[in-house]
């Protein structure tokens, strides 16, 4: 269990991690964004969700969000990579 943790906390603080926390307390302080996002929960008009998506703040967010989907697409390739090489050791074995 050491080793996962160890493996979690070193996930958390690498750079895409803390880039995206960065960006997400840049949303939340920005108020006009914010506002925009609080009035689109309450009524999701495609105007709201076009003045979202054009928004520069939130556009950063969704490039630090991918950046992290593709680290952790990623991490997944190599977990599996490690998976498959543990399984056909454990078959001919």
């Amino acid at each position: 269990m050491e080793k996962v943790d160890n493996l979690l906390n070193a996930l958390d603080s690498c750079s895409c991690v803390c880039s995206l926390k960065e960006v997400q307390d840049e949303v939340f302080s920005d108020l006009e964004l914010t506002a925009i996002l609080k009035e689109y929960s309450i009524s999701p008009k495609e105007s709201l969700k076009e003045k979202i998506m054009c928004h520069p703040t939130f556009q950063k967010y969704k490039v630090k969000e991918t950046e992290l989907n593709l680290f952790i697409m990623e991490m997944n390739q190599k977990f599996q990579k490690i998976s498959n090489q543990r399984m056909c050791f454990h078959e001919n074995h």
